[in-house]
């Protein structure tokens, strides 16, 4: 067996629950349908797209209802298992509304389930606690708060308190990926803590034509995907980009994003293209027409561009940061690399088109393998039905 199917095997051992493509689903057995109410403080980037994931959950039985903010709403597609309540932003006034909200539809629907998202739903699963509700709870932090202060810093100290606290108030603590676990793990986080892997569904066929053309076999299209802030570390990969550039001139990168929270679009260097945000169905189109993706952020939980590239076939390179290295197969279904300018120059620098394109085979199966939409639904659906097995 060569090292590549070795490590390939490696992985279906690590994923036994996994459900290639095109596997069928028979979780429930039974025609019951529980009520799982999914409370959101914010639906922006992973956590709105992690609802869409939760739908999948319907083809095993349960009804699904999502609280979050009206200005969020849009980013889901609509159906009638959405619930609102307003926010303009991040304040006081907006968290009362959003206990208000919860407090409402916990009298109109009586969930068998809750689901909370993020560091502020701790506070509606507190309120619930303390009117001695003990409904079947699960929290999900979406890349634990703490990734975002020095440990040891006054705010870092404060932040891991709450979370570390309150998240042991649910039932079960779902991570959305092994490193998340493991620093929860280590700082002492309370509760019942489990890994279920974000995954994302099949690729849609794209509307538009691909999105950017070579113009010699050799040139190598790097493409990074996010929002332009420091968390991302664009600003690494820019300056990075640039040095590369200069020793390998067949480099090319492609920025599909754009500034979200502030700020303004930096300074480009030359051979880089700036695509803006693509539409949900056509990011699939950049994907395939890369020969890499890069992911150079500083910290977090499991990016879903990450699976959205290995879905198609697109070998993705990774900083040594959260845990990610753990995502993919290094020389397998991409690479690693560690977070300065120097390091990530080099690894572009080594990019070879050729290499890429015999690793996409690999990157391809690790998605169906680890990130198919049947594995997240065979693993949440089996956590919640031991949690509403337990309650009743």
């Amino acid at each position: 067996m060569g090292n590549e199917q070795a490590k390939l095997q490696l992985e279906r051992q690590n994923n036994p629950g996994a459900i290639r493509v095109g596997d069928s689903l028979d979780i429930r057995g039974s025609n019951v349908s529980p009520t799982i109410l999914s409370v959101c403080e914010t639906a922006l980037g992973g956590v709105g797209r992690y609802q869409e994931s939760l739908r999948a959950l319907t083809s095993t039985g349960n009804r699904l209802v999502i609280l979050l903010p009206d200005r969020d709403a849009k980013i889901l597609e609509q159906s009638d298992d959405l619930r609102t309540f307003r926010r303009e932003d991040r304040s006081v006034s907006a968290l009362i509304r959003l206990l208000r909200a919860f407090l409402k539809q916990r009298r109109e629907l009586r969930p068998d389930l809750y689901l909370f998202n993020s560091t502020f739903s701790l506070l509606p699963l507190l309120i619930l606690r303390g009117l001695r509700d003990q409904t079947p709870t699960i929290y999900c932090a979406h890349c634990w708060a703490i990734s975002n202060f020095p440990e040891t810093s006054v705010k870092g100290r404060i932040v891991r308190l709450i979370e570390g606290q309150l998240c042991g108030l649910a039932d079960l603590v779902v991570n959305v990926s092994k490193g998340d676990t493991a620093l929860a793990q280590r700082l002492g986080y309370r509760g019942h803590l489990v890994t279920v892997e974000n995954a994302v569904p099949e690729r849609s066929e794209p509307t538009i034509p691909p999105p950017f053309l070579r113009e010699t076999e050799d040139e190598v299209h790097v493409l990074f995907v996010g929002r332009f802030d420091r968390q991302k570390g664009l600003d690494i990969l820019l300056a990075a980009f640039e040095r590369a550039r200069a020793a390998a001139p067949d480099l090319r990168l492609h920025l599909v994003g754009d500034v979200v929270r502030g700020g303004t679009i930096p300074q480009l260097p030359f051979d880089v293209i700036h695509h803006g945000w693509s539409d949900a169905n056509d990011i699939d189109a950049y994907y395939a027409a890369a020969d890499a993706l890069v992911v150079p952020s500083r910290w977090e939980g499991l990016p879903l561009i990450i699976p959205e590239a290995l879905r198609n076939g697109t070998p993705v390179f990774v900083a040594n940061k959260s845990d990610m290295g753990a995502l993919v197969t290094p020389g397998v279904t991409g690479g690693v690399f560690e977070l300065d300018e120097i390091a990530l120059s080099d690894c572009l620098r080594s990019l070879n088109r050729a290499n890429l394109q015999a690793m996409r085979p690999a990157a391809r199966e690790s998605y169906e393998i680890r990130y198919s939409m049947g594995r997240f639904v065979s693993e949440m659906s089996g956590h919640i039905n031991r949690l509403l097995a337990g309650s009743k």
